[in-house]
């Protein structure tokens, strides 16, 4: 993680280097050159307004992906269900279809799925006004061995106890697309 302001200076003194690189292009007359001089400056000159603009405070690949590319946020229909599991309050969230997309890595072996990254999860949770997760999961399939664990991701140290994910096939029908998507989420209190 680097600090704004760091990242400022030294985008800001490349930027300067730039232009006096341009300077001295046209001063000797060495046109070979001033396209890559120009594309460079414009480069250097969208990271410093990027950076002018931006409100992190410590950049992180992370954390500029999330500002440049931000997840879609969509409203999704689902229905709200308390209950009890073996004596535990349990709280779940059915989505219809189509519910929140799911973007999912295949496993060493490509027998198992694994969620990366956590965005797309996150975003659906905050939409639900829970906490979020802090890190990826495999498919719970991969370390149980069981084929009804298919399809399903489970995080232990969740903040509000066990959260399991569910994914499914959805269909969109306005864009005659089917993907993978999160069909619900349930979480068991300790």
């Amino acid at each position: 993680m680097v600090a704004t302001e760091t990242a400022k200076t030294v985008v800001l003194v490349l930027f300067g280097l730039c232009i006096l690189w341009i300077i001295i292009i046209v001063v000797k007359n060495d046109m070979q050159t001033i396209v890559r001089a120009l594309l460079v400056t414009a480069v250097m000159g969208l990271a410093l307004y990027f950076l002018n603009q931006t409100k992190l405070e410590k950049l992180s690949y992370t954390a500029v992906k999330n500002e440049l590319f931000p997840v879609k946020k969509r409203n999704y229909k689902f229905e709200f269900r308390e209950g009890y599991v073996a004596g535990r309050p349990t709280t779940t969230y059915i989505f219809e279809d189509p519910g929140p997309p799911l973007p999912q890595v295949m496993m060493n072996g490509g027998k198992y799925m694994a969620i990366k990254d956590v965005r797309w999860v996150n975003s659906v949770l905050k939409y639900l006004g829970l906490p979020p997760v802090a890190e990826g999961v495999d498919e719970l399939a991969s370390i149980t061995h069981q084929t009804i664990d298919a399809d399903k991701y489970r995080w232990d140290n969740y903040e509000k106890g066990v959260l399991l994910l569910e994914r499914g096939l959805c269909r969109d029908m306005t864009a005659a697309q089917i993907f993978t998507c999160i069909a619900r989420i349930t979480i068991y209190s300790r």
